[in-house]
């Protein structure tokens, strides 16, 4: 198939082999060689097209890059047809590496800017974590070494990338290696120049401190690279993974598998929030990495690793996220508690006990919507859950929507049947929609059910009446 260029085209399919548009009228090959064949991506400074070079017997696939800024403004436009150019520029330099794709071409044709560059075969980092997991230790260590060198280049040619995410390593499908990409945001430095203020470029979560004030330095590269490894390392979002209150990161609470003190270490400085505190040059950051893989990687069974984001975390260590959950709950801590919950979700969205123990606990401290929304997602997680059910039906009931908790109390009752403080509930809630005599069966289903002793028997029914009217 042959991908027409021409922006304002409705229709840009057409046939392979075709020389003009059939539905705009304009030509298909740019610079007479170039044939894109579909688009693979789009941004805020135009898209980019999977393309075949006719001008080769061979017909080998590259990559366009058409210039189209989203943007009304002549000074944004202005400002993003320079980062257009400066890529160009920059590819042209750095393009001579084997991991950095190479500049083909760069020329304008019907008032479009286009690069034509080497198309690398292979997926980027974001879609290697969503189809496999979180990475481990190895695989941590092995993007080092493949992109530490790399950026040393890039750093070398007093460049700094300013764009280093997931989605900008593409891992190639030949050989395993990692390939650095998108250089639009990239821009040149010098000793006079990285105190100056420019424009702030990057993307959320991964960009450093200094360069959200549009004073990006080579250190600000790094720091996204750590931001990439704790990424991977724990799927988590970026925003996540810092803790804005006390200022520290916490990306160790996340983890899926153990992380060695080493390793630990070097990402933490990576992350340094102030510039001062960071490594400040590629070659720091492979002295301490040849520390690194010096020693051993921990087990996969081992205890993951813990942070020490706060007292709290600190004297918990490498204890699971449910049970820190349960103990902050106990001792009070409720917002460290529900901020376990969250994790241990996090890590896995399908831990029913999490939402579960976070719905009670929501409950508790009077936030019902949360509490509703916790046990619905526990029960359309493991619907047998029978205590979710009830709670549910509780809360539902202190709201008034009877018919709604008339629903879970049978749904309880139908997983466990001897309950009879859910069978005076549920009679309750009968009562209040006026049916009169399912109410009174629920009543002596109750009844019969109750402990022998009076003196249980009076303490349960006063706390099941208790729950309702609290």
């Amino acid at each position: 198939m042959s991908y027409c260029l021409n922006p304002n085209c409705r229709k840009p399919e057409n046939p392979d082999g075709n020389k003009f548009c059939i539905s705009c009228g304009s030509k298909l090959l740019l610079a007479d060689r170039y044939r894109a064949t579909k688009t693979i991506g789009q941004g805020g400074f135009g898209k980019t097209f999977l393309a075949v070079d006719e001008y080769k017997p061979s017909h080998p696939p590259c990559v366009i890059k058409q210039f189209l800024p989203q943007t009304n403004s002549p000074a944004s436009a202005q400002k993003a047809a320079e980062l257009f150019q400066r890529e160009a520029q920059q590819l042209d330099e750095l393009g001579r590496h084997d991991q950095i794709p190479e500049l083909y071409a760069h020329f304008a044709q019907e008032q479009q800017q286009y690069l034509v560059q080497e198309f690398i075969d292979g997926e980027n980092l974001e879609k290697e974590l969503a189809a496999n997991g979180a990475f481990n230790e190895q695989q941590i260590r092995q993007l080092l070494q493949d992109l530490l060198p790399v950026l040393q280049f890039v750093h070398e040619q007093g460049v700094i990338h300013r764009d280093i995410k997931p989605e900008n390593i593409l891992r190639r499908r030949v050989d395993g290696k990692l390939v650095l990409v998108d250089f639009g945001s990239a821009k040149n430095f010098s000793n006079k120049a990285t105190n100056k203020v420019g424009t702030t470029i990057g993307s959320a979560g991964y960009v450093a401190p200094e360069q959200l004030l549009g004073k990006a330095t080579p250190a600000s590269d790094l720091y996204s690279l750590g931001v990439t490894c704790v990424r991977l390392l724990t799927q988590i979002a970026p925003l996540q993974l810092y803790d804005y209150r006390e200022g520290v990161w916490v990306w160790r609470d996340y983890l899926q598998y153990p992380v060695s003190d080493r390793l630990s270490a070097l990402l933490e400085k990576l992350l340094q929030t102030k510039l001062e505190k960071r490594y400040q040059s590629v070659a720091q950051v492979q002295e301490a990495f040849r520390e690194v893989t010096a020693a051993s990687i921990p087990p996969q069974s081992d205890a993951i690793a813990t942070a020490s984001p706060s007292l709290w975390t600190r004297l918990l260590g490498a204890t699971p996220q449910m049970l820190k959950g349960k103990l902050a709950q106990h001792w009070g801590k409720y917002d460290d508690a529900i901020a376990s919950y969250d994790r241990a979700i996090a890590i896995q969205p399908n831990n029913y006990q999490a939402w579960y123990q976070k719905g009670c606990l929501c409950a508790e401290l009077g936030k019902q919507e949360v509490a509703l929304f916790c046990y619905e997602k526990t029960v359309s997680i493991h619907p047998a859950h029978f205590e979710a059910w009830r709670e549910r039906g509780l809360l539902l009931t202190k709201t008034q929507l009877y018919q709604e908790a008339v629903s879970c109390y049978l749904k309880s009752l139908q997983i466990n049947n001897h309950q009879p403080e859910v069978w005076l509930w549920l009679s309750f809630a009968l009562k209040q929609i006026n049916d009169t005599n399912q109410a009174r069966i629920c009543l002596e289903k109750a009844k019969d059910i109750l402990p022998s002793s009076p003196v249980e028997a009076a303490n349960l029914l006063m706390q099941a009446w208790q729950k309702i009217i609290e």
